[in-house]
């Protein structure tokens, strides 16, 4: 790998490896927010939710939309920003990702002490068929997928506040 490609494969990894700028992504994966409005949700200053968001936009996790100026059309349009769930791939190809599992690690140590009922907790370091394994792979896909597709907007009505963690790795022998 040349260090030209090294370089750019750290830039989304440099972009998450803050556990705050983990939690926006995971923030804007329901809906699209202002800067004003991450800010808020998070507890935040305004000035930092828009740095982080530019950060993130930037490396490509985020999508920037543009809302349609308030009444009279007067003023600039309103800049949202959603999550981009195509933008994942690329932490995938990454030969550098401990930076990245190490922000995710402190976030979930966040999400565990805001833990107010445990689902389902599982670890595995075993050996499997591998279909079997592929047939995992498959159903964690589908799962994640969900998630990110049936997302809603924060504090949305009937909605309950989760956390979901998937971290499949294929060791070395």
């Amino acid at each position: 790998m040349s260090w030209e490609s090294e370089a750019e494969d750290l830039v989304p990894l440099r972009a998450l490896a803050n556990p705050l700028r983990i939690r926006i992504v995971s923030l804007l994966t329901g809906t699209s927010l202002s800067a004003t409005e991450v800010a808020d949700e998070l507890g935040i200053a305004h000035a930092s939710a828009s740095y982080h968001l530019r950060t993130l936009a930037k490396a490509g996790f985020l999508q920037g939309v543009d809302e349609e100026p308030g009444k009279g059309g007067k003023g600039r349009p309103r800049r949202r920003y959603r999550y981009d769930p195509s933008s994942g791939a690329r932490l995938d190809r990454s030969d550098s990702r401990q930076v990245m599992h190490q922000a995710l690690s402190t976030d979930l140590a966040r999400r565990l002490r805001e833990t107010q009922r445990q689902r389902m907790s599982m670890d595995a370091e075993v050996w499997l068929n591998k279909s079997v394994w592929e047939e995992v792979v498959s159903l964690i896909d589908q799962a994640v997928a969900l998630v990110h597709d049936k997302a809603d907007p924060p504090r949305t009505q009937d909605a309950v506040k989760v956390s979901i963690t998937a971290l499949l790795l294929e060791l070395h022998e």
